[in-house]
């Protein structure tokens, strides 16, 4: 349980949570095997303001220690690589058969994984045609494929640009040497600045992913890992404090064989304050919770504390509003859709095998107690740092809610006026401690289980949570 501290404090509660990222709602919740047909036949589409597509393509050159996210070895034209992508190819044929999937048009795409970059030029070239012929992309702005440097070539950026997308996005994680090789980062700093200059020439924004706050990690080594990013050169970069608690335990025994302690909470946290600072400095402003936007020479940061000349759009349907949907294909997918979560098949040769044998898909199908309006407070709000209240169906949202966005307010974490609620400095340093706040107490019950249970996970080290001084003054 994490408990709100009101006063002239910087600490606004007593612990941190110890990951940023989930689904909502997790209450009551009803999860039940049913066939992609089943589900999809019922979808309905009236309020739904616009969808998001994710395809995940599951194979990586190598494995990263850091990640847990669903994934297996293959490379560039392995024959397994092939029959997935026939599988999912099925698939989006299979979801382009229901006009309850396909009648809203599509404003974002994402490619994840695992590495999308494993396909070949050749394999995004079809998985594009076929997404084109299947849903309504009159609307799409922004098409992300996430890559990884050392499978990037010029003939599969110019395959991805040919099918629309329009930014690059791969995970450099680290610059340090030692990090590097704890995660079993393989490439290259050479071959990340090379990619960059490549993506730069295709693609019109071009990101990367950073991680810090890792064991043993110094200011001078943090230090070094900013100026470094600020170099790249990209107009965007994403820097998370690292998830101890999901990450894998081989990150762990090197973090042991090396002698390197877990950093406290409260050290993590005076890291993203220092990171603020520093970026902003070098010419970068917040563009969401740990995503930084370069601004152009000579200018400085806006007016609100988040900057708002750019955003993320595929995240305003996973961080969303109750009406911004998500429709995932490819094993293992997420996808939110009113009340519903669904999750393909996370079994990767069962999920091919149905496709290519049954044209069908098993999902798991998690239901909501009802449509989940507050939505946009509790996960928009806070990672994307304001929110119009005319999004709001304040009709529909609990008291409960509207009580504690009034708590942040009087507190100096939110700012409001007529139109708008608005994050302070204050607020974005203990944003995911906001989403956690807002959330009705049901779902802070389920995320406090799913923390204490990662916690029991064998192998895992993680620094202490309690932001609190940890002895009495005088204390011996």
């Amino acid at each position: 349980m994490i408990n709100f501290l009101p006063g002239k404090t910087l600490m606004k509660f007593d612990r941190q949570l110890p990951f940023y990222n989930w689904l909502y709602p997790m209450k009551g919740q009803e999860l039940d095997t049913v066939s992609h047909h089943d589900f999809h036949t019922g979808v309905r589409t009236d309020g739904v303001r616009s969808r998001a597509l994710y395809f995940h393509i599951p194979f990586c050159d190598t494995i990263c220690t850091f990640c847990t996210l669903n994934r297996g070895l293959g490379s560039s034209g392995d024959e397994q690589i092939e029959t997935y992508v026939q599988a999912l190819l099925k698939e989006i044929a299979l979801k382009g058969k229901y006009a309850e999937v396909t009648s809203v048009p599509i404003r974002a795409i994402f490619f994840g994984g695992g590495t999308p970059t494993t396909l070949t030029a050749g394999q995004i070239t079809r998985i594009g045609r076929a997404i084109h012929d299947n849903f309504d992309l009159s609307a799409l702005e922004e098409f992300t494929f996430e890559a990884e440097v050392k499978s990037v070539t010029e003939e599969k950026c110019a395959a991805m640009r040919d099918i629309g997308v329009n930014k690059a996005r791969f995970g450099l994680q680290s610059f340090d040497p030692l990090y590097r090789e704890m995660f079993n980062i393989t490439a290259t700093i050479e071959q990340e600045h090379e990619a960059a200059a490549l993506f730069a020439r295709y693609f019109d924004y071009t990101s990367f992913d950073m991680i810090y706050g890792m064991h043993g990690q110094t200011f001078e080594q943090f230090s070094r890992d900013i100026e470094y990013a600020t170099s790249m050169g990209t107009a965007t970069m994403e820097l998370y404090p690292i998830s101890n608690v999901v990450t894998q335990a081989p990150l762990h025994r090197n973090y042991a064989a090396r002698g390197l302690e877990p950093l406290s909470f409260i050290d993590k946290m005076a890291q993203s304050i220092y990171l603020n600072q520093y970026l902003r400095a070098s010419g970068f402003q917040q563009h969401n919770g740990h995503g930084f936007l370069r601004l152009p020479d000579g200018a400085r940061p806006g007016p609100h504390f988040i900057n708002r000349d750019y955003v993320n759009l595929y995240n305003t349907h996973t961080w969303s509003h109750h009406d911004d949907e998500l429709i995932g294909l490819g094993n293992s997918a997420i996808s939110q859709v009113a009340n519903h979560t669904v999750m393909n098949d996370d079994n990767r040769a069962t999920y091919v095998k149905n496709l290519l044998d049954s044209n069908d898909v098993k999902i798991n199908l998690s239901i909501g107690d009802g449509i989940p309006y507050e939505r946009g407070i509790i996960l928009y709000l806070p990672y994307f740092g304001w929110l119009d209240k005319s999004r709001i169906a304040w009709e529909h949202i609990p008291s409960e809610i509207t009580d504690k966005l009034g708590t942040l307010v009087q507190e100096g974490m939110l700012e409001e006026d007529a139109q708008e609620y608005r994050i302070t400095e204050l607020g974005w340093v203990w944003y995911v401690n906001m989403m956690y706040y807002l959330s009705p107490a049901s779902d802070q019950k389920v995320l406090d289980e799913f923390t204490a249970l990662k916690r029991r996970t064998r192998g895992l080290t993680d620094g202490d949570d309690r932001m609190l001084p940890l002895l009495q003054v005088g204390a011996r």
